[in-house]
């Protein structure tokens, strides 16, 4: 029944809070004993999970919540359907030039009918990302202000498909896709080592068919990001992104209604800090669409994301 243009996301203030509190709590619990992440890489510029500076054998664990809010069809077979994406994220820097990374989600949907049905929920575990982000470039070994990076990755199909009642779930409400889809993309970072830092990165993921042949469209997305820090414990971004997604397949090779399509959105956040080491960071992030090209009668509604990252190491 549900069509989407792409999975968007927004936040439950519940359990996965407590998560969240909880995750902090034994950052501000063990992060005097550990390694100063600013130290380690000369730079106090507060970085979101995904583009903090490398040096050999940084930990980086984070938690995230995102919340997001898509209306499609019409009054007849339309429907809301809001998302919450709660994923655990762990990074690790081997070798300086080198990170692996492993994301895991959980997916929470809510699916309310316009033509007065019963609200439907779908709860389960997504698929597990695998990547690696290759150091191609930075203008010096210490405290760098110019870095490049390369990033290749598969999402695997490890979300078990989810049941409503004796039947399976539609194909494009599931919370994994069953499908192999590797993915690739280059950022660029800048970090003045005080006030400004900006990030731009764009990437790529090719979908492949999955359960029942149905096949999430291919994805393309952009984003620009600039920073302001005038305190070592707090920083705000404003930003543009860019998603592009072709329309979901279904089995018999016809594209999905209601799905695919460009959103452009302006990218708000707060960075926050406790600690001076710089080993805890929490994010707020919003995402406002300005503009939307998306096939058949789709809307995409505004997100919201709260995240925490902690460094170990």
């Amino acid at each position: 029944m549900a069509r989407r243009c792409q999975r968007v996301y927004l936040p439950n203030v519940s359990r996965r809070a407590l998560a969240l509190c909880t995750l902090a709590s034994i950052a501000l619990y063990g992060a005097r004993a550990n390694a100063c992440a600013s130290c380690s890489c000369g730079d106090q510029t507060l970085t979101a999970f995904g583009v903090e500076k490398p040096y050999r054998n940084r930990l980086r664990f984070s938690m995230e919540e995102r919340y997001g809010e898509i209306r499609y069809g019409d009054m007849t077979d339309g429907a809301v359907n809001r998302t919450l994406r709660s994923a655990i994220s762990v990074s690790w820097t081997p070798e300086r030039h080198i990170t692996l990374a492993l994301m895991l989600p959980w997916l929470s949907s809510f699916i309310s009918p316009f033509a007065k049905s019963p609200m439907q929920e779908i709860e389960g575990l997504g698929d597990l990302e695998v990547s690696a982000r290759v150091l191609v470039f930075r203008d010096r070994s210490f405290s760098p202000r110019h870095l490049l990076w390369l990033t290749g990755g598969l999402k695997m199909p490890t979300g078990p498909e989810q049941m409503n009642g004796h039947y399976p779930v539609e194909d494009d409400l599931q919370p994994g896709s069953g499908s192999w889809d590797p993915f690739a993309g280059v950022t660029y970072g800048y970090f003045s080592g005080g006030l400004f830092s900006a990030f731009a990165s764009a990437s790529y993921r090719y979908t492949t068919s999955g359960r029942n042949g149905f096949r999430f469209g291919s994805a393309f997305g952009a984003s620009l990001i600039g920073q302001v820090q005038p305190w070592w414990w707090g920083a705000f971004q404003a930003g543009f992104d860019v998603r592009w997604s072709a329309a979901d397949q279904l089995k018999n090779g016809n594209d999905s209604p209601d799905s695919g399509g460009t959103i452009v959105s302006i990218t708000p956040a707060l960075l926050f800090s406790p600690i001076k080491n710089g080993n805890l960071l929490i994010r707020a992030a919003g995402g406002i669409p300005f503009a939307q090209k998306l096939n058949g009668t789709q809307y995409v509604g505004p997100q919201a994301t709260l995240s925490v990252a902690v460094d170990i190491l």
